[in-house]
């Protein structure tokens, strides 16, 4: 049986643009879940999980700045349209466009099975399904089918001229002129993923290999990296990278001529790969994006500075600041530092259940009778959000010992205040 038929393996989309190297990384927390899907533009982030949520992240502050939730199951796809809004496609089989104030402008169910992939140009937005279907949006026009493949789509990409390339479980390759077939290259394997190095398409199948494949001469070459299914490949800058089942990641030139570069970032499977500014960015079984040296495959990851302010609270080490760490992704403590993906918890306690003004609360806690006290919160982390507020966009994420509760408590009531 094909590798994609087992587990929803979802595929990267590269956009142009880098981050630049700052004097020091932080790695992407915040996903209570695989991180599935992986864009990086510019100095952001866009992220999709298992826990069915995306967030948009500001890169050099390693913050979660948007959590998006819609999605009924993963998210497996998610791409930025040129104009700042976001996309997303899911296990759900819709597809989502997010407006720049986070709202969704538009949800359109394309898709009997998982979307597979997403491929943006211009006002384009193109899906591809385990239903076979590719569908095209161009701006507010109503969806389109534009091709298919005789058993499921497990890769989308495009041609420098703006053409669809798909990849599928009937071992073709093809490039699509319309809804018509341009070109259509049988593949000696498997697909598992594609991504487009120029007008060369950098395909990852379930026999461990990687093929550069051209539109028009077939395979070019094939470099076997494992003996374990290739799930994930990337291509940006002159280079690609490549994960495997088992967690493994190779960076390599374009070309696939060099010696490849071989990084265990111990996440467990790597779902989802981003390369852009020389850093190589992997999501991991764990639910953190973490981020290498593309060049060398060092961690870039450090601790990051805390908040001068912060820093003085949990000076004295304690436990409720340690529990606290895992939170600050999301939220934030100071008077002046504003909302992340979720509301400042500045003066939380007192507080009735979504009525911080200058935050989009999801409509379910906006119906709640929740005043936040140091016994209701700590009850939230007792039985979990998606028990104690059902419909939050937080990521279901408990703490289980009463002890870890009461000391995060703690430091809240000193912190913030």
């Amino acid at each position: 049986m094909a590798f994609t038929a087992l587990l929803l393996v979802a595929v990267s989309v590269v956009l142009p643009g880098g981050t630049g190297t700052a004097a020091f990384a932080q790695d992407l927390r915040g996903h209570g879940g695989p991180v599935s899907a992986l864009v990086v533009e510019g100095g952001k982030a866009l992220s999709g999980s298992f826990d069915t949520r995306v967030l948009l992240w500001d890169i050099g502050s390693g913050t979660a700045r948007r959590a998006l939730r819609l999605h009924e199951g993963n998210v497996t796809a998610v791409a930025f349209l040129p104009d700042g809004r976001l996309v997303s496609g899911g296990q759900d089989g819709r597809v989502v466009v997010w407006g720049a104030d986070g709202a969704p402008e538009r949800v359109e169910t394309l898709h009997e099975a998982p979307v597979a992939a997403l491929s943006v140009a211009a006002e384009s937005v193109a899906s591809a399904g385990w239903d076979g279907r590719i569908f095209v949006m161009d701006g507010d026009d109503a969806p389109r089918q534009q091709g298919g493949h005789d058993g499921q789509v497990t890769g989308l990409a495009r041609l420098p001229d703006g053409r669809l390339v798909s990849v599928g479980a009937d071992l073709r390759l093809v490039v699509w002129d319309g809804g018509a077939p341009a070109a259509s290259i049988g593949l000696p394997a498997q697909p598992n993923d594609l991504a487009m190095a120029g007008d060369v398409a950098a395909v990852v199948f379930a026999d461990g290999a990687l093929r550069l494949v051209s539109p028009l001469d077939g395979v070019l070459r094939e470099r076997f990296l494992a003996d374990r299914p290739l799930i994930a490949v990337a291509a940006a800058e002159g280079r690609l990278a490549v994960a495997a089942i088992e967690g493994t990641v190779w960076v390599l030139d374009a070309e696939g001529q060099d010696p490849p570069l071989s990084i265990a970032p111990g996440q467990g499977p790597v779902w989802s790969l981003a390369l852009a500014g020389g850093e190589l960015f992997t999501g991991g079984g764990d639910g953190i994006v973490r981020r290498w040296d593309a060049t060398t495959g060092d961690p870039l990851s450090v601790a990051a500075p805390d908040d001068p302010r912060v820093a003085q609270l949990t000076a004295d080490g304690s436990r409720g600041a340690e529990v606290w760490r895992a939170c600050a992704v999301c939220h934030s403590l100071g008077p002046d530092d504003g909302n992340r993906a979720g509301p400042t918890l500045h003066r939380i306690f007192g507080r009735r259940i979504a009525t911080l003004p200058g935050y989009e609360f999801s409509p379910a806690l906006r119906g709640m009778d929740i005043v936040w006290t140091p016994e209701t919160v700590s009850e939230l982390f007792e039985h979990g959000p998606d028990a104690y507020t059902p419909g939050s966009r937080m990521p279901d994420q408990r703490i289980t010992d009463a002890g870890d509760r009461a000391a995060l408590m703690e430091f809240l009531a000193r912190a913030s205040e």
